[in-house]
């Protein structure tokens, strides 16, 4: 009896959110590597925040925005801070998008559109209400 009860649990949690109060949403989602991958560093959060309703994000606006958003106070940003978020965005964290599928990157101009896997990364964050500053920042 306890096997038919267990076995009509997992039936049910098939499709949405297990957890009562949890935001519902497919649970395919969730079982997609790339999308906890995506949204793993606040930087490639904070890329991901910037292509939810726009269909392309300069690299140089991207830098801009998210040294303003970094900034512990209205100080400016020093060209030293920009560079290094630039270096991180160009070598860590827009290929790790790339890969997954969520973003195109376009070297020459410097365009980063979404790709196929985007949808389901900006679902994933919008449904879980991630703050900009949500932690763990080291990956």
């Amino acid at each position: 009896m306890r096997e038919e009860s267990d076995e009509s649990e997992r039936e049910g949690d098939s499709e949405f959110g297990v957890h009562d109060g949890a935001p519902e949403f497919c649970r395919s989602v969730l079982e997609r590597h790339y999308v906890y991958e995506s949204l793993a560093h606040v930087r490639r959060r904070y890329l991901c925040y910037l292509l939810c309703d726009r269909s392309e994000v300069q690299v140089d606006e991207a830098v801009a925005t998210i040294a303003e958003w970094e900034a512990d106070d209205d100080a400016e940003t020093s060209t030293s801070t920009r560079d290094r978020i630039r270096l991180s965005l160009l070598h860590s964290h827009i290929p790790k998008l790339r890969d997954n599928d969520v973003v195109d990157f376009d070297q020459h101009s410097g365009t980063l559109v979404p790709d196929d896997n985007a949808e389901a990364v900006l679902k994933a964050l919008n449904a879980v209400g991630t703050s900009l500053h949500s932690e763990p920042e080291e990956r």
